[in-house]
């Protein structure tokens, strides 16, 4: 499947046991009523699941501190129960222990954060486009690659058991279009 990309957004579709999927990454840090118009155009079908990225504790709190839109829409829109933190460059995702610990340190960072802490995957993404010198090099590869394709499972097997269309779309689409100036 192709990825389109425009200066505020990625998206990229793909079928996974029998289930459509269509992925926007929305790119910058600042998410503004203009992005977020855009970005309902593009999934005129619906919401079905919001991935909150991060790559390490502190992320969170940037991700969250965003704009007072995206808190907005996350509380006060009741967003926050279709989202799943997705804690990304995490090498012990399949140690249930760890996670568990990982999940209760985020979860004590604030309240606001742990009020989205009910939905957390863990996965681990190692690079694979390394450069190869030897064959210590390719053994890399190959253990990042079955890394990634583990990875890949947790999130989509979890989407499978959480997706359902976000039943206040239509509405939260006719909010943000109102908040956008003509």
């Amino acid at each position: 499947t192709a990825i389109s990309e425009n200066e505020n957004f990625q998206k990229k579709d793909f079928e996974w046991r029998g289930t459509k999927y269509r992925v926007v990454d929305t790119i910058g840090k600042e998410v503004t009523y203009e992005k977020m118009g855009e970005l309902i155009h593009l999934i005129p079908e619906g919401l079905n699941q919001v991935l909150l990225v991060i790559d390490g504790k502190f992320m969170i709190k940037e991700k969250i501190g965003l704009s007072e839109l995206f808190r907005k829409l996350i509380f006060e829109d009741g967003i926050a129960e279709y989202i799943t933190i997705v804690r990304t460059k995490f090498s012990n995702f399949k140690n249930e222990s760890e996670c568990k610990k990982d999940k209760e340190d985020l979860c004590k960072e604030s309240k606001t954060i742990a009020k989205l802490c009910k939905n957390i995957v863990y996965v681990d993404n190692p690079p694979i486009s390394i450069f190869v010198d030897d064959e210590d090099d390719e053994e890399t590869i190959r253990i990042n690659r079955k890394r990634r394709d583990q990875s890949r499972n947790i999130l989509l097997e979890h989407l499978e058991k959480t997706c359902h269309k976000l039943e206040k779309w239509d509405n939260l689409c006719a909010k943000i279009d109102s908040y956008i100036p003509v």
